[in-house]
């Protein structure tokens, strides 16, 4: 059930933590993607996925622009396996690889939703491995809440025109639905954009219900049922990754979202 206020306490003070030492806001022209050299430096495992995330990208068209990027992961009690097994770290190293070509901070922001959305922090090169673990230490289970984490994001994007690439991990459809259509509404006036990626066995109705959701600004998301994560390859998920960005790119200058 959506509630005027989905943040849990220690969520708040995420929040009230970035606020004071916010990210410095940064241009939108090329990106300074981290070179080789320092990743292999830093993260050298992460070498050859970031150089097939290189390719996907110049694939698509969308090399040279920039984004921070961040990582909602559903933390619903079906999803228990996927973290024990690791899959959810794996594909967290793969959005990291993906990062360091469209950013030179070498970071993604984190958010898990549960019951409740929250903030939990940054996977970062050299610090990468276990992350997911560290991240989610002590937390409980709890049930699908879409509306809270995409609400989440956008607290946390605040005023930085700089594009957020969004990933959103999950294996079910939401508690609430209706709260959940409201928050992509809204959240079509923002720079950001939404790749929703569903595991499991079926494809989830409802996300491709919100790819194709009328009411929005401009189309800001799109839905690609991956299955079985760690039966996935690299540059296969790198392009499903990559569908639609350039598209909403345009569209977001095209009505003044971007420059």
């Amino acid at each position: 059930m959506r509630t005027s206020s989905r943040w849990t306490a220690s969520s708040t003070r995420s929040s009230s933590r970035t606020s004071r030492h916010p990210r410095p806001e940064r241009g939108l022209s090329s990106a300074v993607a981290i070179s080789f050299q320092k990743l292999e430096a830093t993260a050298p495992d992460l070498v050859p996925l970031a150089r097939k995330a290189q390719f996907s990208l110049s694939k698509h068209g969308i090399d040279g622009q920039r984004a921070r990027v961040a990582l909602c992961l559903d933390y619903s009690g079906s999803m228990r396996k996927s973290y024990n097994s690791g899959e959810v770290q794996a594909l967290a190293e793969r959005v990291l690889a993906l990062s360091t070509q469209l950013d030179d901070d070498g970071e993604v922001d984190v958010f898990f939703f549960g019951t409740n959305a929250w903030y939990a922090g940054q996977i970062t090169l050299g610090q990468h491995a276990g992350a997911i673990d560290r991240l989610r230490e002590g937390r409980q289970y709890g049930t699908t809440n879409y509306a809270g984490a995409i609400d989440a994001v956008i607290q946390w994007m605040g005023t930085d025109p700089t594009p957020a690439y969004v990933v959103f991990l999950t294996d079910g459809a939401p508690t609430s639905r209706p709260a959940a259509e409201d928050s992509l509404r809204a959240a079509s006036q923002k720079p950001a954009f939404w790749k929703f990626l569903s595991i499991g066995d079926e494809p989830i109705e409802f996300l491709q219900k919100l790819d194709d959701l009328s009411g929005r600004l401009i189309d800001n998301a799109d839905y690609q049922p991956v299955g079985d994560l760690g039966a996935v390859k690299d540059a296969a998920l790198f392009d499903l990754m990559l569908v639609e960005y350039s598209e909403w790119a345009g569209a977001a200058r095209e009505v003044g979202i971007l420059p």
